[in-house]
């Protein structure tokens, strides 16, 4: 064998073993480039998924929403047949096949509050309250003595209930005036938020929040100025702008009655212990006063106090409609006038959950 046969020369050698490591680079590379490619094809894949299941949950919540509100608006619709029905129903009566319904109407030609009737519908609920609005005093329609009441009520210190009455009784009037511890459009409480008194009554009683001195706590319950005072109720819960001043002694609490000139709270307590009926247990028939003559009997009250009550079918009523549908609620309040069969809606406001 000749040297040149057994040993190759070395610049061919070198070529090849250069070949060799190109090639690897190549396959290396290529190697990279395509790790890389299934990177951002898996984060493309991951970042579509996740946008896909945002918009699944978006759209589900939007469903179950949508279903909830649908809920709520069947209450309302089964609140208004049980308040048509009260225009004629018997006591004694067939109640068919809805008992409740038949004793929301029975209740509600009495002036009874209809409160927490429930209906499962499917994989949602409604639940669903009626109340005479008469049940709460008008607040434009107070006079300085009842404001007294109401205020002591609502835990609000002595000192403080003639620059609140005649705060609000200078945003009500209808002229430019100031009374001694009241405020008009000139006065720097208004002239620094810009705007003036309404000088009319309100239409509603979230309203009172733009008078001065009454401040949150005041109107929904919270810490008194006074630590050592117990926590504020809230005047709000007593209180609307609907009706015509008189109280319905069926519907009532008892801080309300105690808001009525003259009365004593056992004879508030009496009304309440009265209007349960013969059978003395609340949620029957029996329920709700026939006559204002009757609630003045049961609570010893003399004839003049007549005036100011009214009891039977309410001319107004409050229905508040929750619907529920897989955790989520919506909840409808609406305001409606009732004349015989008939209900009109006066005022409507939707509160998502």
């Amino acid at each position: 064998m000749s040297r040149a046969a057994r040993f190759p020369r070395p610049g061919r050698t070198a070529g090849r073993v250069f070949q060799g490591l190109d090639a690897g680079r190549g396959r290396g590379s290529a190697l990279i480039l395509a790790l890389w490619i299934l990177l951002l094809l898996s984060l493309l894949v991951g970042t579509f998924a996740f946008e896909m299941r945002i918009a699944a949950g978006i759209a589900s919540r939007h469903r179950r929403r949508g279903r909830a509100q649908a809920l709520a608006h069947a209450g309302v619709d089964w609140a208004r047949a049980a308040i048509a029905w009260s225009a004629d129903v018997d006591p004694d009566g067939d109640p068919g096949e809805d008992p409740d319904l038949h004793l929301a109407a029975v209740h509600l030609a009495r002036g009874v509050p209809v409160r927490g009737v429930k209906r499962t519908l499917g994989e949602g609920a409604f639940r669903v309250h009626i109340v005479p609005e008469q049940g709460r005093r008008n607040v434009n329609l107070l006079e300085v003595d009842e404001w007294h009441a109401l205020l002591r009520l609502g835990g609000v210190p002595p000192e403080r209930w003639d620059e609140l009455v005649d705060c609000f009784m200078d945003w009500i009037d209808g002229d430019d005036l100031r009374r001694l511890h009241g405020a008009e459009s000139d006065d720097p409480f208004y002239v620094e938020r810009g705007y003036e008194v309404r000088n009319a009554p309100i239409p509603v009683v979230s309203e009172l929040a733009l008078i001065k001195g009454f401040e949150p706590g005041l109107l929904y319950g919270g810490e008194p100025e006074d630590p050592l005072d117990p926590p504020w109720p809230g005047i709000a819960r007593w209180l609307t702008t609907w009706g015509d001043g008189r109280v319905h002694l069926s519907a009532a609490s008892h801080e309300v009655l105690m808001t009525v000139t003259g009365l004593a709270e056992w004879q508030a307590d009496a009304l309440i212990e009265a209007r349960s009926g013969f059978d003395g247990v609340e949620g029957t028939t029996a329920d709700g006063f026939e006559s204002v003559d009757q609630a003045l009997a049961a609570a010893g009250l003399p004839e003049e106090y007549g005036p100011q009550f009214v009891v039977g079918r309410p001319s107004i009523v409050r229905i508040v409609a929750e619907g529920e549908a897989q955790g989520l609620r919506a909840v409808v309040w609406c305001v409606v006038e009732i004349a015989g069969p008939r209900s009109t809606v006066v005022f409507w406001r939707e509160e998502p959950r």
